[in-house]
């Protein structure tokens, strides 16, 4: 049973614990701890895990407070905090201690609902019963603090930590930093770390890369690629996300060099660029008109593109008219490399209709997923109405109805759109309008 559940078998080890007992074997305590545990901790079935809890007793074989402690964490990760209290008062009735690591779910739960009263309350009841709240406890209050803005209640929290006897770590400031940052205090924030590295702390990953992405969005990227510098000079850890995050905003702002520098410079660490990066790069590279190492980049060793992939290319390079030197991306895609999208359905109409090609559009439209799916035609429709070609939208429709495909609302919505976008209309467009309507009413 355990080592069913330690291969990520859990339903397999329960079936074995049935297996016992239509073979005559009685379960021992270890085998009903066991599978306590693999309900509460591994199905998420905290109601079975409480009915081997109840069987227990039943036979005689108490359970331990680690088993009570698997019950309290079950009950609290489905939701069910009354029942985890509950299971609380039995642990107490019973005389167990109870120790940080049953509390921290509990405390989880009312910080994850907002109900900063009820984790006050605990936190002064763990002490009350001789349970000292540790780093741990009070990372988890912190965050709830932050989830709500209360960050007056996070600076009396750390300024009273040495008379309450704990002392913040990296992930407490770094939880207070990225609190900070989603309400927008950002300046807040870089004061916080500077407290950080006054204390010899390191920002965790997850916080930098919170404070890197709102430094760049809140004030400028400047600001952001100081960050960025100065935990590289402190030593601080950073990931392929701290950089993803730092070459998404400067090839926003158009700083193309910028983003091949911090390319270069991850090359140049142990971390491993993922396909985000290249298709931050990419994208760069195409919007900087460098086209031809944008394929270069896309033919590399070791780089497996995607459908985000596909898609930036088709944008790109139709909209500076070089889509006769996609063959690349499409041999990738007719060998089924690449799965086009969606999305990458809809860029494809509009790089043709914008272009004049309005019957390759329609024959494109016409052949995916056996015909007409709803948001490339919705797209197609907008550029025939939008270039005023409103009779072949009313083919078109007659063609989808025919085929036996119901026309789908987002399609009347962008021809509306589409006529909206013309301005004031003439008698013709306004008959053409009509004829529009009326077909959206016959078809319901």
């Amino acid at each position: 049973m355990s080592a069913l559940s330690k291969a990520g078998r859990p339903a397999d080890a329960a079936a074995l614990f049935d297996d016992m007992l239509a073979y005559g074997v009685a379960p021992d305590r270890a085998a009903f701890s066991l599978l306590l545990h693999i309900y509460s901790s591994h199905l998420g079935l905290p109601s079975a895990a409480h009915s081997v809890l109840l069987w227990m007793s039943r036979l005689g074989l108490p359970p331990s407070p680690i088993d009570y402690a698997d019950l309290v964490f079950s009950f609290c990760r489905a939701g069910r905090l009354p029942d985890a209290l509950q299971v609380l008062d039995e642990m107490r009735a019973l005389g167990y201690p109870l120790t940080t690591h049953v509390y921290a779910p509990v405390l989880q739960a009312h910080c994850a609902n907002g109900d900063m009263r009820s984790a006050d309350a605990l936190i002064a009841s763990m002490r009350l019963s001789g349970c000292h709240p540790d780093v741990v406890i009070h990372n988890i209050y912190v965050h709830g603090l932050c989830k709500v803005g209360d960050f007056r209640a996070v600076e009396r929290a750390i300024e009273e930590s040495g008379r309450n006897g704990w002392v913040p770590d990296a992930v407490t400031y770094s939880t207070y930093i990225a609190g900070l940052c989603r309400c927008g205090h950002v300046e807040d924030a870089f004061q916080q770390l500077e407290v950080m590295v006054a204390k010899g702390l390191q920002l965790t990953v997850v916080g930098l890369n919170i404070l890197l992405d709102h430094a760049a969005q809140e004030l400028d990227m400047s600001v952001g690629n100081e960050v960025l510098e100065r935990c590289e000079e402190l030593g601080f850890e950073v990931d392929v996300v701290t950089y993803n995050t730092a070459m998404d905003h400067f090839g926003k702002e158009m700083q193309w060099l910028r983003v091949l520098k911090l390319f270069a410079d991850l090359l140049k660490k142990p971390i491993t660029p993922d396909t985000h990066t290249y298709n931050i790069l990419i994208s760069g590279l195409c919007r900087a008109g460098k086209f031809k190492l944008a394929k270069f980049v896309f033919s590399c060793k070791g780089f497996v593109a995607d459908t985000v992939t596909c898609n930036i290319l088709i944008h790109e390079f139709y909209g500076a008219g070089k889509e006769d030197e996609l063959g690349f991306l499409f041999s990738d895609i007719n060998a089924a490399k690449i799965v086009p999208d969606t999305i990458t359905y809809n860029t494809l109409v509009d790089c043709l209709c914008r272009s004049g090609r309005r019957s390759q559009a329609a024959n494109l439209v016409r052949h995916i997923d056996e015909g007409y799916p709803a948001e490339p035609v919705a797209h197609l429709t907008y550029w025939l109405v939008r270039s005023g070609h409103v009779r072949e939208a009313l083919r078109l429709f007659d063609d989808i109805v025919a085929k036996g495909v119901a026309l789908d609302g987002r399609v009347f919505a962008n021809v509306i759109k589409a006529f909206c976008r013309k301005g004031p209309v003439e008698c013709a467009d306004m008959t053409q309008l009509c004829s529009v309507l009326d077909r959206m009413l016959g078809i319901g």
